[in-house]
């Protein structure tokens, strides 16, 4: 047993027949990872993929102890560069990223593109510093059926859950009694908003997510029926179905996203392939409902599979495939796999020349900021997403009886340097209220819990609060002026 350089134990595991590296958490040794390929760079500059063997095993544990687990399966001939979060050669536009912004990035993913159809919670904070919970996220347990190599909280504890009565009440604080505080507190703000969507300002889009996969939360049928009965749009994020749940369950969300693991990190996938998984007949083709498929890229992806997740998007009429790097990577070494998705997919055929995709399939340009992109967003020492969205995940839960919301689901990725990222919530650093204080988000004027210009300058969202920076600084008139593009769709999950 060996020990990375990000705090990890890695050990070499051989049946005969496969050898394979094994990362176990040092914080809970029962999440672990199984590393079995890892990217080399040829002679064209390109990534490709390598089993580890016999052969090689020795080398590629090499570069993750020194490298980490992360960070070491991309290897090329510079292999001690060290990786960062600073812009190299000036920013991502000197970069060739075959990539181009499409409408099902906008409406599929989180780009601060749908919060101006939220205006009026924004004229609101700016007038009154009071915020406006539209949108949440929670994680039930962290239970989960796969051992991803990039999971972004391998050291999350598997006994931290949630009661039922916990779940319901948590919504009710952001639903029924922020609808009639704002009735009651800011009626004037409460009709503007009415009158743009047709509902009182409160929680408006709730996703169902991990931590854990939600499905396999004990209570997960049970509370999905409580809630279609509430005025409240529903997502779903999963890596699959467990057939002890009623396929007709499904028909409650709005959205549901179905996130494709290597194929040799979910056991229930039949002969390591995931387009032979278990689909609910209820998802398929319902016109009611977007279905879509996500991919993180990295050593354990090849054409093969590629082409398959175009393959199964049809045969399952899925709306979208959106594929992206490893958040887990420092902001350079992400950049650089952007660069190779872009270029792989376009050498499939999968995108045009310019990017545009030909297919289901389109590529998220998502990547860690560096300072000089965080310059002024963060004035006041406040994360912007909080005044808007709350994610709850269950970390602590078992040992407090309570645990902590969040201002986004991507902190435990962050890195202030290299190597660096936590891969746990940590209430200590990005914490914001607990789940039984949820409604002190809205009834309190918005708050610094912490500084994000000193734990957040790698941080995935800054599009969303320099857009949120902007629409707190409108006048009465350009908020009366905002028009949105009528093709936006999912706009209660901004």
């Amino acid at each position: 047993m060996y020990d990375t350089v990000d705090n990890y134990s890695v050990e070499v595991v051989s049946d005969g027949a496969k050898t394979r590296i094994v990362a176990k958490s040092k914080v809970n040794p029962k999440n672990i990872a199984n590393l079995n390929s890892y990217f080399q760079k040829n002679t064209a500059g390109q990534y490709e993929k390598y089993e580890v063997t016999d052969s090689n095993v020795d080398a590629v544990l090499s570069n993750v102890i020194r490298q980490g687990i992360t960070r070491g399966l991309y290897i090329d001939n510079n292999v001690d560069k060290p990786s960062t979060n600073m812009p190299l050669n000036g920013d991502i536009t000197h970069r060739q990223i075959r990539h181009k912004r499409t409408i099902g990035e906008q409406n599929y993913t989180s780009t601060g593109q749908k919060l101006s159809t939220h205006w009026p919670i924004f004229q609101k904070f700016r007038d009154t510093g009071f915020g406006s919970i539209i949108r949440a996220t929670m994680t039930l347990h962290q239970v989960c059926a796969s051992r991803c190599s990039f999971c972004s909280t391998i050291n999350r504890s598997r006994k931290d859950a949630i009661s039922l009565d916990e779940a319901k009440k948590f919504v009710i604080d952001l639903d029924e009694k922020q609808r009639l505080f704002n009735e009651e507190h800011f009626p004037e703000y409460n009709e503007k908003y009415r009158d743009l969507t047709g509902s009182d300002i409160k929680l408006r889009g709730l996703i169902l997510s991990g931590g854990g996969q939600p499905n396999l939360w004990p209570h997960f049928s049970v509370f999905v029926e409580w809630l279609s009965d509430r005025d409240i749009e529903l997502g779903l994020i999963t890596n699959g179905f467990p057939k002890h749940i009623d396929d007709e369950i499904y028909k409650h969300f709005r959205w549901i996203r179905l996130s494709i693991t290597p194929e040799d990190a979910s056991p229930f996938y039949p002969q390591q392939q995931f387009d032979l998984q278990r689909f609910p007949g209820s998802i398929q083709n319902n016109a009611h409902q977007t279905f879509g498929m996500s991919y993180v890229y990295g050593p354990w992806t090849n054409d093969d599979l590629l082409n398959r997740l175009n393959i199964a998007a049809n045969r399952w009429g899925a709306d979208y495939v959106r594929l992206l790097t490893d958040c887990n990577l420092p902001r350079d070494l992400q950049l650089t796999a952007h660069v190779d998705l872009g270029e792989r997919l376009f050498r499939l055929g999968l995108v045009d020349k310019q990017g545009n995709p030909t297919s289901k399939i389109f590529h998220q340009l998502k990547y860690h900021s560096c300072p000089s992109e965080t310059l002024d967003v963060w004035d006041d020492n406040q994360c912007k997403l909080q005044i808007y969205n709350t994610f709850w995940d269950t970390t602590g839960h078992e040992v407090n009886g309570k645990s902590h919301c969040y201002p986004c689901d991507s902190v435990t990725v962050l890195e202030e340097n290299a190597n660096n990222a936590e891969r746990r919530f940590n209430p200590e650093k990005w914490g914001t209220v607990t789940n039984d204080e949820v409604e002190g988000l809205y009834t309190r004027p918005v708050q610094a819990f912490f500084d994000p210009n000193k734990n957040c300058q790698a941080c995935l969202f800054v599009n969303n609060n320099k857009e949120v920076r902007r629409l707190t600084s409108l006048t009465d008139a350009e908020f009366d002026q905002i028009s949105n593009p009528p093709h936006i769709e999912h706009v209660n999950f901004p």
